[in-house]
């Protein structure tokens, strides 16, 4: 058994201290158990904060990773290329022939009249959501404006629309 004993990985780093050496060959037992208890206390605090440094960096790198799935930057999402966002004058012409192209999908001369009064960027956006059929997502990407922007249009101008329509009739 004492073979097995002085094996041992941490009783062999204990005895390559000069001092423990000393206190076996000597006979000082209650000095060597002291000095044992203090180095395998140590040993205990030395391997908890490694586990826990090795732990605590694991959860991190989950909680990195998943704010990273969560919320990617703009240049890590890999955008559609054959969608390209339209320059100031082509996007000004496009809008006009959005509010000509929307006239001649509305039949109630009032509903007209109300949409013509509205700007063209409103009008486009509401040519684009309900007669093209296109999302947000993309007509604010054709427009070259936020998602938000484009709800934030559409729901001015279908409030405009109901409270003519409401007091007209």
């Amino acid at each position: 058994m004492t073979t097995f004993f002085h094996q041992q990985k941490l009783i062999q780093h204990f005895f390559e201290s000069s001092d423990h050496q000393y206190f076996l060959e000597h006979g000082y037992t209650d000095k060597l158990d002291e000095a044992f208890r203090a180095f395998f206390l140590d040993v205990k605090k030395r391997v908890f904060m490694q586990k826990t440094i090795y732990w605590a960096a694991v959860h991190y790198d989950k909680r990195e990773r998943k704010h990273r799935d969560r919320f990617p930057l703009a240049v890590d999402t890999e955008e559609e290329t054959s969608e390209k966002l339209l320059p100031a004058a082509a996007f000004t012409e496009q809008i006009r022939n959005f509010s000509r192209e929307l006239a001649g999908h509305i039949e109630n001369p009032e509903l007209y009249g109300i949409i013509q009064q509205q700007p063209e960027k409103e009008q486009a956006v509401l040519y684009a959501l309900f007669v093209e059929g296109s999302t947000m997502t993309e007509t604010a990407r054709a427009m070259n404006v936020s998602p938000q922007a484009v709800s934030k249009m559409k729901q001015k101008s279908l409030r405009i629309l109901k409270t003519h329509l409401e007091n007209c009739h």
